[in-house]
């Protein structure tokens, strides 16, 4: 009879029904092109936005893609694993998707029976009325097993919604790596930026000094008056506070990138010299679209609408018929030597059953509850697929538009240094005068800054299409039109 009730419990645990929704992927606007790209896109489906997530063992497996598949730069590349191991805000992160990955194995633990030894031991007395105390003594040794039968799958629906909850933080660990390593990029990019101001105000002081010496020569000489080497002399006065508010800023910034990656303030190695990141910097002009399939907060979304999904049908399963087996195998004895002797052998086997009758409206409000907030995590997946979408399209935009921009600012920085040396010709020889060759020194001086400051955009907006797709675009290979 028991073998027979073992099989019967177990043939309905195998075959038991899942009460409540399943989860379906709720539709999402997918383009067929982006406007910021210039190319064609491969058309993406609405299946193909956040796709299931593989089981992830350890936070370790979680890393975001790899930079040196888009950077070169050896330094940077250094200075973004230093932030992965000291940043702390990314550890507190890693400790997060531990807690879940715990939590994940309390609701898995429901499949399983729950067994627990059981001792005791003592002396009691009893005295009836009329008679003499009587003293016995009492030992127990049981061991107790206790298994829920999933028929309706609320532990199925419990354990889904604690894997999709550890899956979702996961990529939130791998958002947080992500975007960690993109400021990294942006504020090295930053210090470059300013180093090159610096090289370029080092080099304009320099020179517009030279000038200044001419000026002073010529003066000495009678051939030009005192006001052009007091004019001179204050637009290299100016240069050398520009170039003394640049050192300021550069060590800020330097400053600031330390405590980013987890280190106390300090002056930074440097890579590669702005110029040459520019050089080796490509973007393709076309990109499939089903990239942002990998984004971490669209993973991660999908995955919080998943487990509330699954939460209806726990609450779903509280309010129907628990069946619930109890066993217990032991030995009772009032002798120690012999309580493990086959006479004092004790064992049971019981179904019990529970069904709620009459709660207040309890069970009803938590199943209202859970599908309240399905609706909500179906709200927020919607959301962050439509603002990936808008991410995807403003970085494409930038790109393309700091191209240009480079491109032309490049083109006046060229026109502005040729034209310099020509008034510079033609000052020396005193066919000009020294408000032409101080307004060319100050236009070159500020174009060759905003030169510098539209290669650092360049490159960080880059890094934000990076970002904006959830890893390098090198992985595309054969995916390009």
């Amino acid at each position: 009879m028991r073998i027979s009730l073992l099989a019967l419990a177990s043939t309905l645990a195998l075959g038991a029904c899942a009460v409540g929704p399943g989860y379906e992927r709720p539709p999402t606007p997918v383009p067929t092109a982006y406007r910021g790209d210039t190319l064609q896109l491969v058309r993406d489906t609405a299946a193909a936005i956040a796709p299931r997530v593989p089981p992830v063992a350890t936070p370790a497996d979680t890393v975001a893609p790899t930079w040196d598949q888009t950077l070169g730069d050896t330094v940077l590349l250094a200075l973004m694993d230093t932030a992965r191991v000291h940043n702390q805000d990314l550890q507190a992160t890693i400790a997060i998707t531990r807690e879940f990955q715990a939590r994940y194995a309390i609701d898995r633990s429901g499949f399983y029976p729950q067994i627990n030894l059981f001792g005791a031991g003592g002396t009691g007395k009893s005295k009836a009325i009329g008679a003499p105390s009587v003293t016995s003594d009492f030992y127990d040794a049981t061991a107790e097993a206790s298994w829920e039968l999933d028929l309706w799958g609320r532990v199925r629906r419990t354990s889904q919604a604690g894997k999709a909850a550890y899956f979702a933080r996961t990529e939130d660990l791998r958002g947080a790596e992500l975007s960690l390593a993109a400021a990294v990029a942006t504020g090295y990019f930053g210090v470059l930026e300013l180093d090159q101001q610096m090289l370029v105000a080092e080099r304009t002081l320099a020179a517009q000094r030279a000038t200044a010496d001419l000026s002073r020569r010529r003066y000495q000489e009678g051939q030009v008056s005192r006001l052009d080497v007091l004019q001179f002399d204050a637009q290299a006065q100016e240069t050398q506070a520009q170039l003394a508010v640049i050192a300021r800023l550069r060590s800020e910034e330097e400053n600031a990138l330390s405590t980013l990656v987890g280190l106390p303030p300090r002056g930074l190695p440097r890579g590669l010299p702005l110029p040459d990141q520019v050089s080796n910097f490509d973007v393709p002009q076309g990109l499939p679209s089903d990239l942002l399939s990998r984004r971490p907060d669209v993973r991660a979304a999908e995955e919080d609408l998943r487990a509330a999904t699954a939460r209806i049908g726990a609450e779903w399963g509280g309010r129907l018929p628990q069946v619930t087996l109890t066993g217990q195998y032991g030995y009772v004895s009032d002798d120690l030597s012999s309580l493990f002797e086959s006479q004092n052998n004790t064992n049971a086997l019981f179904v019990g059953i529970t069904v709620p009758l009459f709660t207040g409206g309890r069970l009803q409000g938590q199943v209202d509850v859970a599908e309240a907030q399905a609706e909500q995590a179906r709200a927020r997946y919607e959301q962050v697929v439509l603002l990936a979408l808008q991410d995807v399209e403003n970085a494409l935009v930038a790109i393309r538009t700091t191209r240009e921009q480079l491109a032309a600012q490049a083109a006046q920085v060229g026109s502005l240094s040729e034209s310099l040396t020509l008034v510079q010709h033609r000052y020396e020889n005193g066919l000009a005068s020294y408000l032409e060759v101080l307004d060319a020194q100050r236009s070159l001086f500020n174009a060759e800054l905003s030169l510098a400051r539209a290669q650092a955009l360049q490159l960080s907006s880059g890094v934000r299409l990076y970002k904006a797709l959830g890893g390098p675009w090198s992985e595309l290979g054969t995916a390009r039109e």
